[in-house]
């Protein structure tokens, strides 16, 4: 994801800029000096934010000599959630050294916001992977921080892959010096996050500039999901893709579970792909299915910019072979239905009733090319019934839906569709 960022000694002027991206981007990052670590000053009346009316999440990056101190002379936070910030959701600290370090992360952590930390380029190692265990995000320079436009040091790119590889559960992100000419080199490292003040800001269209970006990064996502039909343990190649959606809670004794586990087993040992969600229930079994059945599986995961009491968040236990990364639910569920040719919907909660939603709206306004939805069960005879009774229903709605109530019936009725999808 490209996240904004946004350096201001007027809080106008960063809620001008805010303006600008809000309708295309999810979140920004503010950026806070007060002239001591690094020359250099902004706004420092953190409060101010909060009458900043957007919709966009605030990520505030504070590079000061005592952060913990900086927030309390302002009264902007206090020891209880209740104070906190309306719209922040995460802080950010430039690492000064160790001590001060974690002791912020820890103060930041118990007042409920996630935390993170920023590693200037010439920082030592050893210290970096001690304080990296307590933060929630890793945030490498790519420039000399403390003004936009700086010159991008290429060195970092090799650091990052370095630290993602010895701690693959944090989120890593770059700040500085990335534009049009690097930003894909800059994503081969893997980072879940690109931090882009300049380019821009400085383009005379913030959001066209914004837009063009994403593009870049969306044009490789949609190359990198292409070749999901050749991720497959026996070196076959799939003609289809086959999304399994349902419940995250059920167990592997539960009879979901199992129904899930082995459609995907057989469907894999046919030559089919596998996408799933992530998570556990429904979409760990799909996992397990697929590689019993000998292919890999991708997983469109959701992780959200701080926690949901109601999303079960993806499954470590989900050992899933390629993942793509989004910051909204919704934009998951999105990303989930394109890149796969079939959806298969087991029984599960008002989630699963919403993938079902998307997925037959969607089906239905590109009828006759819409893709197939297999719903897995007899109890969703029931529910169709009672959609067709009590909902206004347009004709041919239904006839899209095929209702399988085995992994056999699945397989065959995938296989009598085949030539018609390819």
């Amino acid at each position: 994801m490209i996240i904004p960022a946004i350096l201001e000694k007027d809080i106008k002027e960063c809620e001008r800029k805010i303006k600008l991206v809000e309708d295309v981007c999810s979140a920004v990052q503010i950026d806070i000096l007060d002239n001591t670590i690094i020359p250099g000053e902004t706004f420092q009346d953190l409060q101010k934010l909060e009458e900043i009316k957007t919709t966009v999440d605030m990520t505030i990056h504070l590079m000061v000599k005592d952060p913990i101190n900086f927030i309390r002379k302002l009264g902007f936070l206090f020891p209880t959630n209740a104070n906190r910030i309306n719209g922040v959701s995460t802080l950010i600290t430039q690492v000064v050294d160790k001590e001060t370090t974690e002791n912020f992360l820890k103060y930041a952590k118990d007042l409920g916001y996630k935390t993170g930390i920023s590693i200037n380029l010439d920082q030592d190692n050893s210290i970096i992977s001690n304080l990296i265990q307590n933060a929630d995000i890793v945030q490498f320079m790519g420039v000399e921080p403390g003004k936009q436009g700086g010159n991008f040091v290429p060195s970092v790119l090799e650091k990052i892959s370095s630290f993602k590889k010895d701690f693959p559960g944090k989120t890593f992100q770059i700040d500085g010096g990335v534009n049009e000419s690097n930003i894909l080199t800059v994503s081969e490292t893997g980072v879940e996050n690109i931090v882009i003040g300049s380019a821009i800001f400085n383009a005379d269209d913030p959001k066209k500039k914004f837009l063009e970006l994403s593009s870049i990064l969306e044009h490789k996502r949609k190359k990198a999901t292409k070749q999901i039909p050749e991720v497959n343990k026996n070196g076959g190649k799939r003609p289809l893709v086959v999304c399994f959606l349902g419940g995250a809670a059920w167990k592997n004794e539960d009879e979901p579970y199992i129904q899930a586990k082995e459609t995907a087993r057989l469907l894999a040992e046919n030559g089919y792909g596998i996408v799933n969600g992530g998570g556990p229930g429904v979409m760990r079994a799909s996992t397990e299915g697929a590689h019993e059945g000998g292919a890999g599986v991708l997983a469109v995961t959701y992780h959200p910019n701080k926690p949901k009491r109601h999303f079960e968040g993806t499954d470590p236990e989900n050992h899933f072979d390629l993942e793509v990364k989004t910051l909204d639910y919704f934009d998951r569920t999105k990303i989930l239905l394109q890149t796969s040719d079939i959806h298969v919907i087991f029984r599960g909660s008002i989630g699963t009733l919403s993938e079902f939603g998307m997925s037959w709206e969607n089906s239905y306004i590109h009828e006759p090319n819409n893709k197939p939805i297999i719903l897995f069960g007899d109890h969703w005879r029931g529910i169709l019934k009672s959609i067709e009774e009590n909902m206004s229903v347009r004709g041919g709605e239904t006839e899209i839906i095929k209702i399988c109530t085995t992994p056999q019936e699945v397989l065959e009725y995938i296989k009598s569709i085949e030539n018609k999808l390819l």
